[in-house]
């Protein structure tokens, strides 16, 4: 049986050699008009090779799309020429037509890149094809958080040109492999690459933000990646882990009191993100036995005891910590996860070529 979404259609990508009429003004719940589908739009520069953007991975993540719009009338582009060419993917279309996510019975758009059978897994073929042939000197793919972080750029891989262009967005940088099937993952097999997380979907610094990352990309020496970065070890963490929540757990945030049941996460939980949390620390509470929570490290093993216990109902970590990207968004709870267990890490132990 063929894998459908919500709209009934399987995605196809849609190929432009020119930015689409409209795209600069359109608002993004309606860029279903402009667009008809994930789009691989290819805009031609004074120089090569491209850049290689991504936005809308998630369709209720907007900085990008509003970043980008931006950048179009800052460079003129319906009259001018680009800087430097740059090819342009942008994903969920429908479902940021609809502001969510993704659309009911479809993946994560952002999990398609590393194989599959799906329909999504051969959308994701056809743009890293693509993409290839033209040789990009770099990748960015723009994202946003649902909890409160601060603003900061994830690498695959650890080589100085990996860590330069993450740096040139922000101090603070997240080494990680896993999840896998992302798109900074698969690009980083083409180019150095970077995901950014610019904060909450939409806020005028986030867009600001990327909006001038960009600019600078498009108009810099390409050599400027690939010179050894200063103060490389400063603020770079690995995530070691993922916290999830079971799905039968009813999950609820609150003060200082107890659930009545389920489990009940401090209301400030978003607080302690890119934090150092001690052993001890309570991160909420819980009527019911074993763990409430679940953690899985990089390799697919279950290590929650070696980091949280339940004592007299409340969850405490049994060891120190520093947590990201937890959220009080219930969605992106269940439909990916509550947050990441980060370590320091030191550039030199990692990857390197």
């Amino acid at each position: 049986m063929e894998h459908l979404n919500e709209t009934g259609n399987p995605p196809e990508l849609h190929l432009f050699n020119r930015i689409p009429e409209g795209l600069a003004d359109t608002a993004v719940r309606d860029l279903p008009s402009v667009l008809p589908g994930p789009s691989l739009i290819h805009v031609r520069g004074r120089r090569e090779p491209p850049l290689f953007l991504s936005i809308l991975l998630h369709g209720n993540e907007t900085t990008g799309f509003l970043a980008l719009q931006q950048l179009l009338r800052t460079l003129e582009l319906k009259s001018r020429p680009s800087p430097r060419s740059f090819l342009l993917f942008v994903g969920n279309v429908r479902a940021a037509g609809k502001g969510l996510r993704r659309l009911y019975g479809e993946p994560d758009y952002n999990r398609i890149w590393n194989g599959g059978t799906l329909p999504e897994h051969e959308l994701a073929r056809k743009v890293l094809d693509h993409v290839a042939l033209h040789r990009p000197f770099a990748a960015v793919d723009i994202h946003n958080n649902t909890g409160k972080n601060p603003h900061y750029a994830c690498i695959n891989d650890t080589a100085p040109s990996f860590v330069h262009l993450a740096r040139r967005f922000s101090k603070t940088i997240v080494y990680f492999t896993e999840p896998h099937e992302v798109i900074s993952m698969a690009l980083s097999r083409l180019c150095p690459s970077a995901t950014l997380e610019c904060g909450l979907s939409g806020d005028r610094h986030g867009t600001s933000h990327v909006h001038d990352y960009l600019l600078h990309c498009l108009t810099m020496e390409i050599d400027e990646i690939f010179r050894p970065p200063s103060n490389r070890n400063k603020e770079i963490y690995h995530t070691i882990a993922k916290i999830t929540v079971p799905e039968n757990t009813i999950l609820t945030f609150c003060g200082d009191g107890r659930p009545n049941s389920g489990v009940c996460l401090r209301r400030d939980i978003e607080e302690l993100n890119f934090t150092f949390l001690q052993e001890g620390t309570v991160l909420g509470f819980s009527d019911r036995g074993g763990q409430p929570l679940r953690i899985v490290d990089n390799a697919g093993k279950e290590v929650t005891e070696k980091y949280l216990r339940v004592a007299n109902g409340e969850i405490v970590t049994r060891t120190p910590i520093i947590p990201s990207m937890f959220t009080r968004d219930q969605t992106v709870i269940r439909q990916d996860c509550f947050g990441y267990i980060m370590e320091p890490w030191e550039i030199e132990s990692g990857i390197s070529r």
